[in-house]
Parts: C-alpha cells; structure tokens; sequence
C-alpha cells in the first residue's frame, strides 16, 4: 500500500474507534484502556484528558465534514465547562484541544468562548513573583503543586493565551521561565522543577524522561510559530538531543512521547525550512507505530499512571490525538504545503 494511502487508512480507523469508545461512555469522558481489557476506564469531568477526547472529535468533524459530528465534538467540548476553575496549569491542555480547536476548525462559537473564558481564568492564577504559572495542585498535581514549575503543557498555554492580546506577555514570560528553568545542558530538558519558601529552584534531572523532551520540543515549536527565530537555537538543540537519544533507538520512549516528537519535528520543519534530518527522523518515527494494532485503530502507547505505584502502557484519547495530528501533519509536509494542522 502506498504510504499516502497507509496514514489515510491509519487515521480513518483511529477515527472510526472513537464510535465504539463513545457507546461505553455515557456522559462520561473516557480515560484509558488497557491492553488486555475491553471496557474502558471513565471519569465524570476528564481530568486533563478530556480536552483530547473533544479534540479528536473536532479533528474528526474537520475531516469528515459530517453534522453528526459536529454535533459530538460540541456536546464534549460543552462538556469540559466543569473544569473552568480546576487549579491546574494542565487546563490548558483541557481547552485548547478540547474547545479552541472547535473555534479554529469548525468556527464553533460556543467553543471559543469557552476557550476564551479559560484563558481568562488561568491568567487569574499567574504569578508575578515568578513570572508563570505553577502546575498547580488540580488534575494530580498534589500538594507540591504550587511550588512546582512544570513542562507538559507549555505548548497549549502559549497557544491559549494567545488568543487575546491583553495575555500574550504572560504567555512568553511563561515560556522565558520555562527556558530559565527547565533547559538543561545540550538541548537537554528537566520535566519539572520545584521551588522552595526562599524561591530557590530545584531542578529534575534533565533528558531522562522522552515525553518531557517531547513535550519541550512541542512548546519550542509554539514559540517558534508565535515569536519566530529568535527561538529557533534552542529548538535546534532540543531536537538534536532527541535526535542523539531517542533517534537511532527508542528506547525507554514510550510510542506517545514519539507521536508528540515527531508532531513537533515536523511543525518545526514547516517554520524553518531546510532541516530535513528532523522531517525524515519523523517520518521514520511514525512508519515504526504503524502496528496492525494501530492500523486497525488501535493504538496502545501512552504509558499512563493508573495506580499510587503503578505506570501501565494503555490505550489513552492524548496518544491517539497527537498520533492523528502527526500523521495530518506529515501529509501537509509530503504536499510541501505551508502552515500547520490546527495552529
């Protein structure tokens, strides 16, 4: 099978799983599976996966251009509402995804505004001394929250707050924090940090954990696309780590961290032209996730937290939707088309 026809085929059968996941869901957002198990894990209010499931379904109406589902990818994006005031950083990923997508793809105005009224309520929870936003204590973030500076969601956090001009300077003064904080040496990237009463920073270590590198190079990739080159070095040096770590072998990393790596290769790619090693090594990376498993629509690779002690590989709404936005985005790439899918 060609390849065109290959990630057409994947993305149709991730697509056409939402359906057989959505039956079991009720009014409930689905959280993960696992591998073995055919019913899935549910949570009344999504905790911070819910804005993926939306997303998928504003993905899927963009790509079907059916009312049906539409109609889907606003009821959960309506959905999402109960978490407006979650103290969490990790609401940006709820509204961006899961409501701002709506706005952007199908010109939901309902979508919009609630993205709007959740840019509104994160910037209420800035904090000048620190020029950022802590994690927060919501959405698993416990009783270190507030004192811990985080890097999952600094992708969504820029593109949220830059739908009003009056938060873009928290926005980038986020981002400077990010990269005072939590760049390490090499292009390497610490997943965390914590601040002491004294404001002393304590640093995780740096490059161990490929989804946070992943989720580094995501947000490097949104400021590049926002404020241009001048975020262009430490970019270069977040996907040459990438490269040299996970690159040649993936290793520890698990199939999620290289759906959202080579989401951002090949979003960094379109900004700055020429660097075809990222945008062949995303290709490459891709190819290698296209299992049986994922080609029927299923795709298990995000090893996911699902006890006190206990990490398990599981199917989640969060691999699946940057699975999607990846292969979408290589078409775009194949076609040398300008722009990027959902930005």
């Amino acid at each position: 099978m060609p390849a065109q026809r290959k990630r057409k085929a994947v993305v149709d059968a991730l697509f056409k799983q939402l359906d057989s996941i959505s039956r079991q869901c009720g009014e409930q957002f689905p959280l993960y599976r696992l591998p073995r198990e055919r019913k899935w894990k549910l949570s009344r209010r999504g905790s911070w996966l819910g804005g993926f499931w939306a997303g998928l379904w504003w993905r899927r109406a963009a790509y079907t251009e059916l009312s049906e589902d539409l109609d889907q990818a606003a009821f959960w994006s309506r959905q999402l509402v109960a978490q407006l005031d979650e103290p969490s950083l990790n609401r940006s990923f709820v509204f961006w995804y899961g409501a701002a997508f709506g706005g952007r793809l199908a010109q939901d105005q309902p979508a919009r505004e609630l993205a709007l009224r959740a840019a509104d309520t994160l910037a209420r929870d800035y904090r000048p001394d620190i020029g950022g936003w802590p994690l927060g204590p919501g959405m698993g973030g416990g009783d270190r929250g507030d004192a811990t500076l985080n890097i999952d969601a600094l992708a969504p956090t820029l593109a949220l707050m830059h739908l009003q001009a009056d938060k873009r300077e928290m926005a980038r003064s986020h981002l400077e924090l990010c990269l005072r904080t939590l760049r390490g040496e090499g292009g390497a990237w610490a997943s965390h940090a914590q601040f002491d009463e004294d404001g002393r920073v304590s640093r995780g270590p740096a490059g161990q954990w490929a989804r946070g590198q992943a989720w580094a190079m995501l947000g490097l990739a949104e400021a590049v696309k926002l404020y241009g080159g001048v975020y262009a070095a430490p970019a270069r040096e977040a996907c040459a780590y990438w490269l040299e770590r996970w690159g040649k072998d993936m290793g520890d990393a698990d199939p999620c961290a290289m759906a959202i790596a080579s989401l951002a290769l090949l979003r960094l790619w379109q900004c700055l032209p020429g660097m075809n090693e990222w945008r062949d090594l995303a290709f490459k990376q891709l190819e290698g996730l296209m299992s049986l498993e994922v080609q029927q629509g299923c795709f298990v690779g995000h090893y996911y937290r699902t006890g006190v002690d206990q990490e398990q590989m599981v199917e989640s709404a969060c691999a699946t939707f940057f699975l999607v936005e990846a292969l979408l985005t290589q078409d775009q790439v194949m076609a040398a088309q300008g722009g990027i899918a959902g930005w």
